[in-house]
């Protein structure tokens, strides 16, 4: 069994690294984008004080006092970094914008929860060794404020990921939920870890030594993942398409008038427009080229890139990749019935798909039959 010294010396060690990792060893060229410069000294600030905690809890041994000294020290530098860490996520997620308001809404509550916890350990007049009924009461709503605050940021993150799923999935020609697939583990893992933690925390023995083992896993996922999502160009990737739909223009989502601006630019544009130009794009064959985006289609066909998006929004397809999916299974079933001697791999290429398992997945979605089936009934 693991002692809760061996535990507290891990958590440290751990924590440790990984703030070094964020701090020192991103590359210049990555530290040069605003949102990620920001968001890695948040999360390396949210591991060093979970490393800090540990080593005051090894220290001092609190954990050895009572359980009410050890959830004391366990919120006052939890809550923070919880804080921290959540930010960080929710500034790669919204390229650095993320409002005063915001960060002083977080703050305030954790001001509010340190006070009420130091602010009991100082007048109640029980040595800080000796356990305290006011001390514990104290403790439950500081519990309690830890889990508003981390809702309020999760609601945050929740929004800001859907925004991101909803450009992503707009602007490319396949699922790109591979490019920004951790933010959304990463919300869930420390949404769950949320409820958690004020419970386990005045626990004991197995369940929290299971729960601190966790605890590092989650921690280290959300890091390495931000860490590497950072330094990688999938972060280009997610941006392009949040830039060029015009998604980020301020912290919010595009206003009322925005949306009534796009409304009216997208009627003056002619729909006969827009049908006659696809029907020469869709006539050149460019929808069987890889990594398609609206930027790219929008300029083969020669239309705005935003009234495309609308007529998309509007159309049978939805978005880019219904249009190009769909164009892309019907030349593909027209090539296995005139090419039976082609692999499945050169139709998939040939047609415009990355890779044969996405092919598979994409053919049976609008057939309801693999390739090879369809062609032995064909």
């Amino acid at each position: 069994m693991i002692t809760t010294g061996e535990m507290q010396i891990s958590g440290m060690l751990t924590m440790t690294v990984l703030s070094v990792m964020l701090v020192i060893c991103a590359p210049g060229r990555s530290t040069r984008r605003i949102s990620f410069a920001k968001a890695r000294w948040m999360m390396a600030g949210g591991t060093g004080l979970i490393a800090l905690q540990f080593l005051l809890q090894h220290a001092f041994g609190f954990r050895q006092m009572g359980v009410t000294q050890a959830v004391c020290c366990n919120l006052l530098f939890f809550t923070p970094s919880s804080l921290l860490c959540s930010m960080s996520i929710l500034y790669m997620q919204r390229q650095g914008k993320v409002s005063w308001k915001e960060w002083l809404i977080g703050s305030s509550i954790y001001a509010l929860s340190a006070g009420i916890l130091i602010g009991t350990a100082v007048l109640d007049g029980v040595p800080f060794r000796e356990e305290s009924m006011a001390l514990r009461i104290a403790e439950y709503v500081s519990s309690v404020l830890y889990v508003v605050m981390q809702t309020y940021i999760f609601s945050m993150q929740y929004k800001a990921y859907m925004r991101l799923e909803t450009a992503v999935d707009e602007y490319y020609d396949r699922s790109r939920r591979d490019l920004f697939g951790w933010m959304g583990l990463s919300m869930k893992t420390m949404a769950l870890m949320v409820f958690l933690v004020p419970l386990v925390i005045f626990m004991q023995g197995a369940p929290l030594v299971i729960f601190s083992i966790s605890f590092f896993f989650i921690i280290s996922y959300s890091t390495i993942s931000l860490y590497t999502y950072g330094v990688s160009k999938d972060v280009e990737r997610v941006e392009e398409s949040i830039k060029e739909e015009g998604i980020v223009k301020s912290e919010k989502l595009a206003t009322a008038d925005e949306s009534n601006e796009d409304s009216a630019a997208a009627a003056n544009f002619s729909l006969f427009t827009i049908h006659s130009t696809l029907d020469r794009w869709i006539e050149s064959g460019h929808y069987r080229e890889h990594n398609l985006t609206l930027s790219i289609v929008a300029r083969q066909m020669g239309v705005p890139q935003k009234q495309l998006q609308e007529w998309l929004r509007q159309s049978e397809y939805k978005k880019l990749a219904g249009l190009v999916s769909s164009l892309r299974i019907k030349e593909a079933q027209r090539v296995l019935i005139e090419h039976r001697d082609w692999s499945v791999e050169s139709v998939a290429d040939y047609c415009g798909f990355n890779d044969r398992k996405y092919f598979h997945q994409v053919f049976q979605q609008y057939t309801g039959t693999t390739p090879a089936k369809f062609q032995q009934n064909n």
